[in-house]
């Protein structure tokens, strides 16, 4: 099958090219704090090639968030007095500021308790627009039950092995994660999305059609890199405009090639151990590139 990146017209705009907002980040009443998960996201869509990147984190962390996003535009998500999201506040402040984004990326250090859970299940329930879920976004998925779960959103699902695990079980989906083909393909029709199952071979598929892609060198075995390539699919898919929720699965495939192209990069220069996730971001339009050659 062959796969085509979305046109950049020269006469192009930010606007043209689309906007992302990434939902994640999370300081815990246990003193956990990830700002870099969403950060990374955010940069890789900006580098993919998408016009304007939102970042929406709770508010005690934004402003730090952005200390490493800080071409992005920032929304603070409103906590109880003890840090805690709320989410129907959280969902009115998006409502408010992110009407005009292409896509919703939810996920990176965002946290799965139970208002991460409310708000996940709220976005899935009614959003037209494309959701790419990834990291706490996958995990806060698999703890809803069945009667809570309403997706009609159209969304891509990113899992690695563990969280796809945690997916099948909340589903009764028996596949093995071993058989990935099998497995993406069972998940993909049990949610009725598109998925991206994470692993030294990557498969995508929506349940009735699957690629597999090596997934590059071992180099990227680190912390942040599958945020990375959540920023990734989000930024490539917003580029197909208006038509993008036609191109679901385009941008899975393309996306997939170019962070494991920019994870080859890297290691053939300094070999496959010590790379950093914020050493793809600046490999991603090389990589993009090479796919257009």
């Amino acid at each position: 099958m062959d796969f085509a990146l979305p046109t950049r017209s020269e006469d192009g705009h930010k606007g043209t090219f689309g906007s992302v907002c990434v939902i994640g980040g999370q300081r815990s009443e246990g003193g956990v704090v990830m700002l870099g998960a969403p950060a990374l996201a955010a940069n890789a869509a900006i580098r993919s090639g998408c016009g304007k990147g939102i970042l929406a984190m709770p508010q005690p962390v934004l402003q730090h968030g952005l200390l490493l996003a800080p071409t992005v535009t920032g929304i603070e998500l409103p906590v109880d007095e003890v840090g805690r999201l709320l989410p129907s506040a959280s969902i009115e402040a998006l409502d408010a500021h992110v009407s005009d984004c292409r896509c919703l990326a939810i996920g990176p250090g965002f946290g799965s308790e139970w208002p991460q859970q409310q708000l996940v299940a709220t976005l899935l329930s009614r959003e037209n627009r494309p959701i790419v879920l990834g990291a706490d976004g996958l995990n806060a998925l698999a703890k809803l039950t069945y009667g809570q779960l309403d997706l009609r959103a159209p969304t891509i699902l990113a899992p690695h092995v563990g969280e796809y695990n945690r997916l099948a079980e909340a589903m009764g989906i028996h596949a093995d994660a071993q058989n990935q083909v099998e497995a993406a393909e069972a998940l993909a029709q049990a949610y009725g999305c598109i998925v991206v199952l994470k692993s030294d071979v990557t498969v995508i598929s929506d349940g009735v059609r699957s690629v597999e892609e090596s997934n590059g060198s071992v180099i990227l075995a680190t912390g942040g890199t599958g945020d990375v390539l959540t920023g990734i699919i989000s930024g490539i898919l917003v580029q197909f405009g208006k038509d993008c929720i036609s191109h679901l699965f385009d941008a899975a495939v393309l996306s997939v090639r170019a962070h494991a192209i920019a994870g080859d990069s890297f290691a053939a220069e300094h070999g496959n151990t010590g790379m950093l996730a914020t050493d793809l971001l600046q490999r991603i339009p090389s990589a993009i590139a090479t796919l257009r050659a």
